[in-house]
């Protein structure tokens, strides 16, 4: 496995990647700002469910994580049981939904080895939470963003039902903003196939605005949002909600605007 790492460690200016632009640093600190989170680690890859040529994936990393930790986590080879990176590897076989999201502590399918690196993450102040979104673009590149947070064991619940509306939305924005694969012709074809009004539901889905809130923005009841956001599930080949607001940011059909104001 080949990586190629941009890493701003504690979210400032790092050592690696001058490709990557300041505004991505003032991204990646606005996530940090609105999210409360802790770290973000974001890993694009080539679509592993083509057959391939060749045993080692090229992957790029993007992390705001410590540099005590990126040293240890290299010294210890811990890509072999990080489940990010095991994620990657799996997806010939399976490839969660675009949107999806994953609690990695509350995940009893994780092998041994993938739950101690877990509980070493914990132990050298990396968070006690650790939510995985997977994403994708026109182009079939692949990604997943893991935020990390700090909070109480009794509040991390309520902590992810806060913010999950927001996390399949983030992930993509990152996705894009990183690897900037959209495609224009595409886009258009797809929005073709979507209605004005359902369009504009996606848009402030994407937002995090509820039913009912889309429905005072746009002037209309409450069922003919979920119509509408019914009508563009089914056309974009969707199974829920969350992963049709984040195919239709990945595929450029909606922008997702600048992070402000609270989630």
């Amino acid at each position: 496995m080949h990586f190629d790492l941009a890493h701003f460690p504690d979210f400032q200016e790092g050592f690696s990647s001058g490709s990557l632009k300041l505004d991505t640093l003032e991204m990646l600190r606005d996530i940090r700002q609105q999210l409360g989170c802790r770290y973000i680690t974001h890993i694009g890859y080539s679509d592993l469910t083509k057959p391939q040529r060749g045993s080692d994936p090229e992957i790029s990393v993007l992390t705001t994580l410590p540099v005590h930790w990126v040293v240890r986590y290299s010294a210890k080879n811990y890509y072999r049981v990080d489940p990010l990176v095991q994620g990657i590897m799996q997806a010939r076989r399976h490839f969660d939904a675009i949107g999806t999201i994953r609690n990695l502590a509350e995940d009893k399918s994780l092998p041994l080895e993938s739950r101690k690196f877990l509980r070493d993450s914990q132990l050298r102040g990396l968070g006690n939470l650790f939510l995985v979104v997977p994403t994708s673009n026109s182009h079939g590149f692949r990604g997943v963003t893991e935020f990390t947070f700090d909070v109480q064991s009794a509040e991390q619940m309520a902590s992810i039902g806060a913010i999950g509306k927001r996390l399949a939305g983030v992930s993509a924005k990152l996705h894009n903003s990183l690897h900037s694969n959209r495609n224009p012709a595409l886009a258009a074809s797809v929005a073709s196939l979507l209605t004005k009004r359902e369009i504009d539901c996606l848009y402030w889905a994407a937002n995090g605005k509820t039913d009912g809130e889309i429905g005072e923005i746009l002037n209309i009841a409450r069922w003919t949002v979920v119509t509408y956001l019914t009508n563009a599930k089914n056309k974009l080949g969707c199974s829920n909600r969350t992963s049709t607001v984040a195919t239709a940011l990945a595929l450029g059909v909606i922008e997702m605007p600048a992070i402000s104001n609270k989630f």
